[in-house]
């Protein structure tokens, strides 16, 4: 692996930015993604350079599947939102494309650093409104209270939990092989009780048990291995007791526990896994009844809701995103997609492209349980992660992490 690069790179800022901007704010988000694209495609025209953009194909057959279901879809208003919202399967390539005719590379720590920095800003920005809010407004803040007042000031916490994640891996990464990210490293604690206090369970279970595996086999191998290991695992056995002494933290680990495996409570003051149970029954039932084209990106919520017995649950989506591909195109060009996504996975493992590979495992988990390609901040991380991917495996660049 090179040295990193100390100069200023301009191609690099701007796909950072995209990634720095995500957690910020959906506008300030889809303002750097229009400056990158214009920039980049200036640059391709300039050239005259098109045939690059061939590589990037998988990301524009996922625009074009959202725009096969847009067509046979009925509510066309509903569809053209969601079409809308995958314009960045389409954007970025344009971007990637343009440095692979110029043989630019990128430094793939750098780039995620960024996303460290705008996840880190808004959790300052929320927890500083959160203290307004109690000191001054006179919020309660006692048991769920508090996380969801601080989430009126940061993104879903699930779409948080994944930013928290990737990044904490970033910037160990970039200690671990390079010694850099050593003022950053300082942070990472207070990005990891976050991240426990958020309550997602899913995001629980990929801090304590994927995160570390992932650590300890970067660490192997490295002259202060046993060092890392012990205050590293100390240090967050420490976080982990402070963070799950949060009672609403624990009890939603615990009610949790009780819903998997069917053990009766007196209440039930979570029902994030029964819910999901009863959505997900209702979409395996809808799967069955139309299995080859879907019910079209406008028309599936209004489907979804109509088959649901429970009205409680009226409004919410699949809750998972291998679901939800099956129930917005059939089955068909689900696989097709399957297909290409999980090739491009395969490559980055064997490419020994940490981050993205770590990065494609945390989008991957949480599709699990959630539809993350319903809102702006599961789509243009996902995109910028594929396109990466995708730019990282051109035989023509080598990429430093």
């Amino acid at each position: 692996m090179n040295n990193y690069r100390n100069s200023f790179n301009i191609e690099e800022a701007l796909i950072g930015v995209i990634l720095f901007s995500l957690p910020i704010s959906y506008g300030l988000n889809s303002l750097a993604i229009a400056v990158a694209t214009i920039f980049f495609l200036h640059g391709t025209i300039k050239k005259r350079n098109f045939k690059n953009l061939i590589i990037y194909y998988t990301s524009f057959i996922f625009f074009l599947a959202q725009f096969v279901s847009y067509i046979y879809s009925d509510n066309k208003v509903e569809a053209g939102v969601k079409l809308a919202l995958y314009l960045p399967f389409l954007l970025i390539p344009i971007s990637f494309s343009y440095l692979s005719i110029n043989k630019i590379t990128l430094n793939t720590n750098k780039i995620f650093k960024y996303l460290f920095y705008g996840t880190l800003l808004i959790l300052v920005y929320g927890s500083l409104r959160f203290l307004y809010d109690v000191i001054f407004v006179g919020e309660r803040y006692d048991y769920g209270r508090a996380v969801a007042l601080l989430l009126k000031y940061i993104p879903h916490h699930v779409y948080m939990s994944m930013f928290i994640l990737i990044s904490i891996y970033a910037i160990l990464v970039g200690q671990i092989d390079f010694g850099k990210n050593k003022k950053s490293i300082f942070i990472t604690p207070f990005l990891y009780l976050f991240l426990i206090l958020l309550g997602s369970r899913m995001a629980i279970l990929l801090g304590v048990f994927v995160l570390p595996i992932f650590l300890f086999k970067r660490l192997k191998g490295k002259k202060e291995y046993k060092k890392f290991v012990l205050f590293g695992g100390v240090f967050s056995l420490i976080i982990l007791i402070v963070g799950l002494s949060n009672d609403f933290v624990l009890d939603k680990i615990i009610y949790s526990y009780y819903d998997l495996l069917n053990i009766p409570t007196k209440e039930k003051p979570f029902l994030g896994v029964s819910y999901r149970q009863q959505v997900w029954y209702t979409v395996v039932d809808l799967i069955y009844q139309s299995p080859f084209w879907g019910y079209g990106i406008g028309d599936v919520q209004e489907v979804l809701n109509n088959s649901y017995e429970n009205s409680d649950i009226k409004g919410l989506n699949a809750h998972n995103q291998y679901f939800q591909f099956i129930l917005n195109y059939g089955i068909f060009i689900s696989l097709v997609l399957f297909f290409l996504t999980f090739r491009v996975i395969k490559q980055c493992n064997i490419n020994k492209q940490s981050i993205l590979f770590f990065s494609w495992l945390i989008l991957l988990f949480f599709c699990l349980s959630e539809s993350i390609l319903n809102r702006q901040w599961g789509v243009v991380l996902f995109a910028l992660i594929l396109n990466f991917s995708i730019y990282s495996q051109n035989k023509s660049l080598t990429i430093n992490e």
